[in-house]
């Protein structure tokens, strides 16, 4: 499958709070029915970015691959192909989903002073950064090593959001650095661990994240949100917003590569508003020919993903499109509208439950 083919959504299960959470108390037959519900509802779903847990891994690797695979396969029998989201480095205080911090890529960083990065004490070792490194590296050679050529898997996207941070636009940032060098670490690993679906990489709206990582994308991975609640942000602004996805496609151009939205569709609690920006959004992109793979299918405890009776809801809003009783969010059945599969069973199922 080409990227411009890609109509997607993101999941993560209902159960969990965090990565973590979702994946130590992992429950299969609730996941396959709420993919079922989500195919049900979007017939032209086609790809998966399913969020991972490297800390769950770390604490039972044979449990883990287990939940996995078996998870490969239900998405499977609903023909979506997958794309595993290994790390993540978006932290979010109001509602932290997890992830990788900045002092487990640079340990016992002193950020006032100059810093040496996890390969800089891996080089020099000490015993604590080495064992960092080492259990990165188990991680990679358990998940990507295994379903090396697994034809399930339509590409590995190495992390969710690096480089967020106002260290991405300084150049001599020792910060800004290390983080590249270890996500250039995490490519030419999964590389050599013989992975033949492609590797990419999910950039926060900026395009200097864009470019720094466009060397471990073998195609171009961006999050275009319109985000339309925050007037502090050029992106809340239509005419900064389609500028932004044009330059993100004129990169892509002049590096000889696909461009992805992998993670896209601003939220808001009122299912109207939210359609709103649905529409708005994934015809910017269509209008464009980029693939794109909406967050997220199903309400979920964890971060954005619900509304306020189940945890804090942040300045995201609420993104999911499925309600927490199987029922679809008022009007947005839309999506199918761009999915190239719309049709009689989407619209059917738009108040239905399962």
């Amino acid at each position: 499958m080409r990227c411009p083919d890609v109509r997607g959504f993101n999941y993560d299960g209902s159960w969990g709070t965090s990565a973590l959470d979702l994946w130590q108390h992992h429950q299969h037959g609730t996941m396959a029915v709420e993919i079922a519900r989500g195919k049900r509802y979007f017939p032209g779903w086609n790809v998966a970015r399913w969020w991972l847990s490297h800390e769950s891994f770390q604490r039972a690797p044979a449990r883990f691959l287990a939940d996995f695979d078996a998870g490969l396969s239900i998405f499977a029998s609903h023909d979506i192909l997958v794309m595993p989201l290994l790390f993540n480095r978006w932290r979010d205080p109001v509602c932290d989903f997890g992830g990788v911090p900045l002092d487990h890529i640079i340990p016992g960083a002193n950020f006032a002073n100059k810093v040496n990065d996890l390969f800089h004490y891996v080089d020099n070792p000490s015993r604590e950064p080495a064992l960092i490194e080492d259990l990165f590296r188990q991680y990679l050679e358990g998940v990507v090593g295994t379903f090396a050529d697994d034809r399930r898997v339509f590409a590995w996207d190495l992390c969710n959001e690096p480089l967020m941070g106002s260290y991405v636009d300084d150049p001599d940032s020792p910060v800004r650095q290390a983080e590249v060098r270890w996500l250039k670490w995490c490519y030419d690993v999964c590389k050599s661990l013989g992975a033949k679906q492609p590797l990419t990489i999910g950039n926060f709206p900026n395009l200097t994240a864009l470019r720094l990582t466009a060397p471990m994308s073998d195609f171009l991975s961006f999050h275009p949100y319109y985000m339309w609640n925050d007037a502090s942000n050029p992106l809340s602004r239509k005419p900064e917003f389609e500028g932004f996805v044009g330059s993100c496609q004129a990169i892509a151009e002049e590096l000889g590569k696909d461009l992805l939205a992998n993670e896209t569709v601003w939220g808001s609690q009122d299912d109207a508003e939210h359609v709103e920006v649905m529409r708005y959004t994934l015809g910017v992109l269509a209008e464009r020919g980029i693939g794109f793979v909406v967050h997220a299918l199903h309400h979920s405890l964890v971060a954005d993903l619900h509304t306020a009776g189940y945890g804090p809801v942040g300045l995201p809003g609420c993104l999911h499109f499925i309600n927490p009783d199987g029922s679809l969010r008022a009007g947005h059945e839309a999506f199918n509208e761009f999915a190239g599969r719309a049709g009689a069973e989407g619209q059917q199922l738009a108040g239905g439950r399962s």
